[in-house]
C-alpha cells in the first residue's frame, strides 16, 4: 500500500476531527489516497465517542472552568482527554495488510505504533483481554480505564487508546498517545460525581494509565515522539511505501472547511442524544 505521512501541530478540536473525517469520506469516494497523520490539540480536549451522550459524560461547566475544548469523534469509544499527548490516525481502504475484521487491523496498527514505542525505549506489553459487555455500559468508564485486546501497555498501564470506524471498505482508526502526563484529571470533568468518587476514579486513572515521559523519566518533545512512530509504522509495514507530505491537497482542504462548519463546530453534531 502507498502511503501518505503527514505530521501536523496543535489544532482545534473541530479541525482535527474534520480532516480524520474528510480524508475517511474521500478514500471512500476513490478522490484521496491513503493517510497516516500524527497531531495534537489546543486547546486540551475532551472527546466524546460517537455513540455517547453528552450531557451524562461531560461536566461543562467545569470544561469551561479549565478552559478546555470539546468534541464528538466519528468513531466509537468513550472519553478521552487530548492534552499533551501524541495523536495518530490512519486512514486507509481494510484491504493488503489491513484486510480482515477489526481485531486484526487493530493488532497490525499496534504494531507499528510498538515500534514507535521501542524505538523509544520504552517495552510495550500487548493486552489479552476482551472489554466485557458490562464494562462498555458502564458509566463511569472513560477510554483509558478499559482495555481489550492488541491495546498497548507499559509496565501493566494503559498508554495508547484508540477507537476505529469502517464504511464502504474504508476504515478510520485514531487513536491517543499519552506523552506527559496521565488521565487522571478526566475525573473533574465528568457530571454526577461525588468526591469521594471523583478521588478514586483519578486514583485508578493514575493506576491504569501512563505516559511516555513517566515511562521514561524524561522529557521527550512532541516531534521527537512522532518521528520515532513514524520510522516504527515503516519499520513494521517495511512492504510499503511512504511519502511525507506537508499539507493536504486543496479539494480535501475544501471538504475539512465544509465538515468543520457543518458538523464539528456545530451543537447538533457534538451534543446530539
Amino acid at each position: 500500500m502507498k502511503w501518505r505521512i503527514l505530521i501536523q501541530g496543535k489544532l482545534s478540536p473541530a479541525e482535527n476531527m474534520a480532516i480524520d473525517d474528510a480524508i475517511f469520506e474521500l478514500i471512500q469516494e476513490g478522490k484521496s489516497s491513503p493517510l497516516i497523520r500524527f497531531y495534537d490539540w489546543d486547546p486540551p480536549t475532551l472527546s466524546l465517542g460517537y455513540h455517547q451522550n453528552a450531557e451524562k459524560e461531560v461536566d461543562f461547566e467545569k470544561l469551561v472552568e479549565f478552559g478546555y475544548g470539546f468534541v464528538r469523534r466519528p468513531t466509537g469509544g468513550r472519553l478521552v482527554l487530548h492534552k499533551n499527548e501524541v495523536t495518530y490516525a490512519v486512514i486507509a481502504p481494510n484491504d493488503e495488510h489491513l484486510a480482515g475484521n477489526v481485531l486484526k487491523s487493530y493488532g497490525d496498527i499496534s504494531l507499528a505504533l510498538a515500534e514507535g514505542l521501542k524505538l523509544l525505549g520504552i517495552e510495550v506489553e500487548f493486552e489479552q483481554k476482551e472489554l466485557t459487555s458490562f464494562s462498555q455500559r458502564e458509566a463511569v468508564n472513560p477510554c483509558f480505564n478499559s482495555s481489550s485486546k492488541y491495546e498497548l501497555a507499559v509496565q501493566g498501564k494503559k498508554v495508547v487508546g484508540s477507537a476505529q470506524v469502517r464504511r464502504n471498505n474504508v476504515l478510520l482508526q485514531h487513536g491517543s498517545i499519552i506523552l506527559d502526563e496521565n488521565q487522571r484529571e478526566i475525573a473533574y470533568l465528568m457530571p454526577g460525581l461525588s468526591d469521594k468518587m471523583r478521588s478514586r476514579l483519578a486514583k485508578m486513572m493514575d493506576d491504569k494509565t501512563i505516559s511516555i515521559n513517566q515511562a521514561l523519566n524524561k522529557k521527550i518533545p512532541y516531534l521527537e515522539a512522532v518521528r520515532k512512530f513514524v520510522l516504527g509504522f515503516r519499520q513494521a509495514w517495511e512492504k510499503d511505501d511512504f511519502e511525507e507530505i506537508k499539507d493536504l491537497e486543496l479539494f480535501e482542504k475544501i471538504r475539512v472547511e465544509d465538515l468543520m462548519k457543518k458538523k464539528y463546530s456545530t451543537d447538533s453534531w457534538n451534543l446530539r442524544k
